[in-house]
């Protein structure tokens, strides 16, 4: 799988903010709680296009943006673990929003990964 990482920035940048909407429905308060979502989705459409465009920065620009991203769900999927018993501002079953989460976390970590071994590797080819 060439460039998964890249590939899955364009389809990840577009969805996170796509459900997050979804979600929340009419219920946006406080930012605080969604808004990181709109900031990666962003960064992440952003840099997959850098790298697209065989920009020289492009690589390091989509492993800020994963790195990013990583950061912004740890926090979410492990207070959501963290609640169980809570419901979601959803109205989904608690579990469905872990699993959820728990696959945009593990997706998040592998593209992370592979988008420092791109930098590292110093491949700035189009993906």
């Amino acid at each position: 799988m060439k460039n998964l990482e890249v590939r899955l920035a364009f389809v990840v940048g577009v969805a996170l903010p796509l459900l997050e909407s979804l979600r929340r429905r009419t219920n946006f308060s406080p930012i605080a709680m969604y808004v990181d979502d709109y900031i990666a989705g962003i960064l992440l459409v952003i840099a997959a296009r850098t790298v697209t465009r065989g920009k020289s920065y492009g690589p390091a620009f989509l492993a800020g943006a994963w790195g990013i991203l990583v950061g912004g769900l740890y926090s979410s999927f492990f207070s959501q673990i963290a609640n169980p018993a809570t419901h979601d501002i959803s109205g989904a079953p608690n579990w469905i929003v872990v699993v959820i989460k728990g696959v945009f976390f593990a997706l998040a970590n592998v593209c992370f990964v592979r988008a420092i071994m791109r930098t590292a590797g110093g491949q700035t080819t189009p993906a």
